[in-house]
């Protein structure tokens, strides 16, 4: 009996010492809960790419607007048309997510008596979500001898929604620029007729201004 039981207690401790130094299925036990986190991770990464990238071109795409308009002393409808369809273009959004940008470029200036003028304004997808307080510039950007181009762009981002982001981003962009060729930017109708407001729409990835 005496025999019996100490043979079935080395037995037992040579199945705990075989079992403690066994291997086998670790890796399989590890991966188990590594591999969710590391696919968290792969998609999470994904998502703010892909989102750091899209406000890299509203970025670009604000700075084209406002570059191009600053170029002209005047700009008129067919100029206008023009700026929008490039801006459209380097952002490259496709023709069916184009109802999803609003953009808006406004020249300003200050008359004699240092109020502010708007000299112009053009927007596509309906008015900026948030109103551009001009008059609250400083001197150096704005004056009574030296206008500025003021360029927005706001996009409605549908991320891949593959981790962190369930919802769409509202990404958006403000540039100021000063005129290059002359003091201020004035819209007008080509024929000398001032222009307060322009509105434009896509039809395509053509914007078309009036």
């Amino acid at each position: 009996m005496i025999r019996f039981k100490n043979s079935l207690s080395m037995s037992i401790r040579k199945l705990v010492k075989t079992y403690a130094i066994d291997r086998e299925g670790v890796a399989a036990i590890e991966f188990v809960f590594v591999a969710p986190i590391m696919i968290g991770m792969y998609f999470g990464l994904a998502e703010i790419s892909t989102a750091i990238s899209a406000d890299r071109r509203i970025s670009h795409a604000t700075n084209v607007a406002g570059d191009l308009t600053t170029q002209a002393s005047t700009i008129t409808a067919a100029n206008m048309s023009e700026i929008m369809t490039a801006t459209s273009l380097v952002m490259g959004v496709p023709s069916d997510k184009l109802s999803d940008i609003t953009m808006e470029i406004a020249s300003f200036s200050k008359d004699s008596s240092d109020n502010l003028v708007e000299l112009g304004k053009a927007t596509v997808g309906g008015p900026f979500p948030e109103a551009f307080n001009a008059d609250a510039l400083d001197d150096l950007i704005l004056s009574q001898v030296s206008g500025v181009v003021v360029a927005r762009v706001s996009y409605n981002y549908e991320p891949l929604k593959l981790r962190f982001f369930d919802t769409n981003i509202r990404l958006k962009e403000t540039f100021l620029l000063k005129p290059r060729k002359s003091a201020t930017v004035v819209f007008n109708d080509g024929n000398g007729g001032a222009i307060t407001d322009y509105s434009c729409s896509f039809t395509g990835t053509k914007a078309t201004c009036s």
